[in-house]
């Protein structure tokens, strides 16, 4: 399992969905934003960051590429698996990233995305072989593996912090080193808007995917990076309290380019 190296640099590892790709991936540039909140959050840390994130994947993806890395873990890293959505389904083997089909607006086929064959077997899956009942099932495991793999670790010095991206589980909570997790990310991203209203409008821009880099603005990154540091050294952190957030302020007309990604974010689907 882990070993532990004369000179190694501890990293932090982080997988997720798009509350989590690197900036690098976002804005298609070499250079990091630097006040991205996992970026503070390796500094805080003394870690070398390693984003290993990706737009719009599942839960069997994520945890794949964690497992992918498992020989490579060293005592002292510390791995962040941010969850995602539990109607997400890793349906294609090389396109990940096509896992949230549920109301989607592209053209997947028309855009050369999938083949008809594809599109075809998987409007199949969603109309004769989902349900939310399988879903739920899923995300209960899902986050049974995680705490467990966390147990597991930790043995050898290794760290697991699990970061709910969409959902908590509803069985038994999400193992931690003190302080307990109230909400997800998404109580974040979404409390931001002036209202349910205003959030649609936003999502409903065409041809403009929302343009927080991470799905958050700029001032609730210093706040997440801060707490999470926080939360890892066993505080409490809650996602769901908006006075803790930049809250209640965002729309079309109200955005503030300062509180936005620096460079146009173009990366929608693939």
């Amino acid at each position: 399992m882990a070993v532990e190296l004369k000179n190694h640099t501890p990293s932090l590892y982080l997988f997720g969905d798009s509350f989590s790709v690197p900036s690098t991936a976002v804005a298609g540039s070499d250079s990091w934003v630097d006040w991205q909140w996992s970026v503070q959050l390796s500094d805080l840390m003394g870690l070398e960051l390693k984003a290993l994130a990706e737009f719009g994947v599942s839960n069997e993806w994520i945890i794949s590429r964690f497992n992918f890395f498992l020989d490579q873990y060293k005592s002292g890293d510390h791995i962040i698996i941010q969850t995602t959505e539990s109607s997400r389904y890793w349906y294609f083997q090389d396109k990940p990233w096509v896992s949230n089909p549920f109301g989607l607006v592209d053209d997947l086929v028309g855009e050369k995305i999938l083949t008809p064959k594809e599109n075809d077997a998987m409007r199949a899956y969603i109309n004769y072989i989902h349900t939310d009942e399988k879903d739920w099932q899923r995300q209960q495991m899902m986050y049974a593996y995680l705490n467990t793999m966390r147990w597991a670790l930790g043995n050898h010095g290794i760290q697991i912090h699990i970061l709910p991206g969409f959902d908590q589980p509803q069985q038994f909570p999400i193992a931690v080193n003190g302080g307990e997790i109230q909400g997800c990310l998404q109580h974040v991203s979404k409390n931001e808007f002036i209202s349910h209203e205003h959030g649609e409008a936003w999502y409903a821009q065409p041809n403009t995917p929302d343009q927080r880099l991470n799905h958050m603005s700029r001032d609730n990154h210093d706040r997440l990076a801060k707490r999470l540091y926080d939360h890892f050294n066993g505080e409490s952190i809650n996602f769901i309290n908006e006075r803790e957030w930049l809250s209640g302020y965002l729309s079309i007309e109200t955005q503030r380019a300062d509180q936005l990604c620096p460079s146009t974010i173009k990366h929608n689907m693939k």
